[in-house]
């Protein structure tokens, strides 16, 4: 449920328990760190529970940590459904961070889906460009306003009985979201600052929280900026979905759809195929990307 230093929080037959958590698990290339969401094997011991090494994960978001070392940051694990919010005003959250938490999420085999949050604070209209640009990245989009409620069942009625993470910057209303779905969660809430216009960091840790309605909810630290964890030139076509269908089009099998004879991509780039945004988001996260 949730881990720190050399202790993690663990539930135990419905009663949470602190484990001591080795310290291979925590550094070192012998062993992994624990996350919010990975199951153990525990035995019971003189002292206490003793944790056996964890089990096989099926999913992971993981990004680059902070640093000039390139290591991963598990943020969690065993998802079944990866919720990217953003906000359309105070902040506006930029189409690039999204565009790089849903590329998270697809290299860590996490299905994604995006909520764009604060409705109420703009005109209809304005909600028009989120449609365009992300119609055909995710299979839902949901428009919601946690401070009055609007979308919020629609919401809750997908993530019922899954193990859900919510991802997005600081100040998007993650927490309020939480507590919206989950009134007994009781999050605690974060204050926009009024000289940066940006949100404040509340949620200092992921943890998994059990919801009353079933399923599990994780509420993670804002995130301002996401290196996608694994991402190489080869793989980030895949994770784009608009680009994933049009690429067996292209003439060349390994094409990277950037200036190569016969591509597809680059043709249709600025139609309703491939919003202009999605390719040079994606044209951006390619330089960034390691040579397969």
């Amino acid at each position: 449920m949730w881990a720190v230093g050399n202790r993690a929080r663990v539930l135990v037959d419905n009663e949470r328990a602190l484990v001591n958590i080795p310290g291979r698990w925590r550094l070192g290339a012998r062993g992994r760190a624990l996350a919010p969401g990975d199951r153990l094997m525990l035995r019971r011991g003189t002292h206490g529970w003793r944790p056996e090494p964890p089990l096989p994960r099926k999913s992971e978001f993981t990004r680059r940590a902070s640093g000039p070392k390139s290591v991963p940051q598990v943020i969690a694990v065993n998802l079944d459904l990866a919720v990217v919010v953003a906000s359309v005003d105070q902040p506006e959250t930029p189409f690039g961070l999204v565009d790089r938490l849903l590329v998270t999420a697809a290299l860590g085999g996490v299905p994604a889906m995006l909520v764009v949050n604060k409705v109420d604070l703009v005109p209809p209209e304005r909600l028009d460009r989120w449609r365009t640009n992300y119609q055909g990245a995710v299979d839902e989009i949901i428009f919601t306003s946690a401070l009055t409620g609007y979308g919020i069942l629609e919401l809750a009625k997908i993530i019922v009985g899954l193990v859900t993470l919510l991802a997005g910057s600081s100040g998007v209303g993650k927490s309020l979201l939480a507590n919206r779905i989950d009134p007994s969660l009781n999050l605690k809430i974060g204050e926009i600052s009024r000289a940066t216009g940006k949100g404040r960091h509340i949620t200092s840790a992921t943890e998994l929280h059990r919801l009353e309605q079933g399923g599990w909810l994780a509420d993670t630290p804002g995130l301002r900026e996401c290196a996608p964890w694994g991402m190489t030139q080869d793989r980030l076509a895949s994770t784009f979905r608009e680009i994933e269908e049009l690429a067996p089009g292209c003439h060349f099998r390994d094409c990277l759809h950037r200036g190569e004879a016969g591509c597809v991509v680059q043709a249709v780039a600025g139609t309703p195929e491939l919003p202009l945004k999605r390719y040079r988001s994606y044209l951006k996260l390619l330089s960034e990307a390691e040579s397969p």
